[in-house]
């Protein structure tokens, strides 16, 4: 197999990262986990989505809960393909 040169080029990734196609992947992955969520919480609990942009496209999947849902939000995203990495949550230092 022959190498290939490969130049890195921020602007075009950030384009990638900024264009319709991305938004359109991203708001399909958040679709998908948040129905996978929405089968793993009670009937009572509502689950939402939201696309938005920052330097690139992003969403987010939360559930309106009184209790801590985020095991079941990690199984959701699993569940999509999507790669989940748990981490401790931050605490403060006196």
């Amino acid at each position: 197999m022959a190498l290939i040169d490969f130049e890195l080029d921020e602007e075009g990734i950030a384009e990638v990262l900024k264009s319709p196609e991305m938004r359109d992947v991203m708001n399909g992955t958040a679709v998908q986990v948040a129905a996978a969520t929405r089968s793993r919480v009670g009937k009572g609990e509502r689950v939402v989505y939201k696309g938005y942009t920052t330097d690139r496209r992003a969403a987010s999947v939360t559930v309106l809960s009184s209790e801590d849902r985020s095991e079941e939000l990690y199984q959701a995203a699993r569940s999509a393909g999507l790669e989940v990495t748990e981490e401790a949550p931050a605490t403060e230092t006196e």
